[in-house]
C-alpha cells in the first residue's frame, strides 16, 4: 500500500510538472520579462547566454533561443546606457510556439485569428500580413496580430499561419509615429 500510495504520488507530481503553462502578459512570458537584465535570466535559466552582436560596436540587437523547463524560447536582447560610457544587456522580447503558453484570457498556440480579435477588442489591435520570398511579397496565409494596450507600453504578438496561432511573443511597442 506505502509503495502504491509513493508511486501514485510520483505520477501525479510529474503529470502537474508536465501540465504546467507559462501565462503570457504585456510584460512577458512566464518567469522571462521584458527590461530583465541578461545577468538575471542567466539565473533563471542557469546558464550563460552567449551574445555575438551585442558585443560589435555597430549592433544593437542579439537573438538567441534556448530550453528551459523543455521548452523552447528565444531572446532578443538590446543594449540599453547605464551612464556615459556603460551599458546594460537587456531583454527586448520573448518568443515561443509551445503549446504550454496561455494569455490569462485563455488564448494559446492553435487558436485562431476571431478569438483574438474577439478577446481583446477593447485594445488596440493590428494585423499585419508577413512578406515572403526575400520581402517582396505579402504573404496570403501569414500574418501577426500585435495587441496593444492604451498605455503604450508593451505588446503581445500573435504570429499566424492559415488564421492559426503558431507562436507568441511579447516585446516593446515600437511606435510609429
Amino acid at each position: 500500500m506505502k509503495q502504491f500510495l509513493s508511486l501514485l504520488f510520483l505520477v501525479i507530481t510529474v503529470y502537474s510538472y508536465a501540465q504546467q503553462t507559462y501565462s503570457v502578459t504585456m510584460n512577458g512570458i512566464g518567469p522571462f520579462k521584458l527590461n530583465m537584465k541578461k545577468t538575471d535570466l542567466e539565473k533563471i535559466l542557469g546558464k550563460e547566454i552567449k551574445l555575438k552582436n551585442l558585443l560589435k560596436e555597430d549592433w544593437t540587437y542579439d537573438t538567441v533561443s534556448y530550453d528551459y523547463n523543455n521548452i523552447s524560447f528565444t531572446f532578443v536582447f538590446d543594449r540599453q546606457s547605464a551612464d556615459e560610457k556603460n551599458y546594460d544587456i537587456i531583454l527586448r522580447e520573448i518568443k515561443s510556439n509551445s503549446t504550454f503558453l496561455k494569455t490569462p484570457s485563455g488564448i494559446t498556440i492553435g487558436d485562431d485569428k476571431i478569438k483574438i480579435i474577439n478577446t481583446y477588442e477593447a485594445y488596440t489591435i493590428w494585423i499585419v500580413p508577413d512578406y515572403e520570398n526575400n520581402y517582396t511579397s505579402r504573404s496570403k496565409t501569414r500574418a501577426t496580430i500585435w495587441v496593444q494596450s492604451d498605455d503604450g507600453g508593451n505588446n503581445i504578438q500573435f504570429h499566424t499561419n492559415m488564421n492559426k496561432v503558431e507562436s507568441i511573443s511579447v516585446t516593446w511597442n515600437e511606435n510609429y509615429d
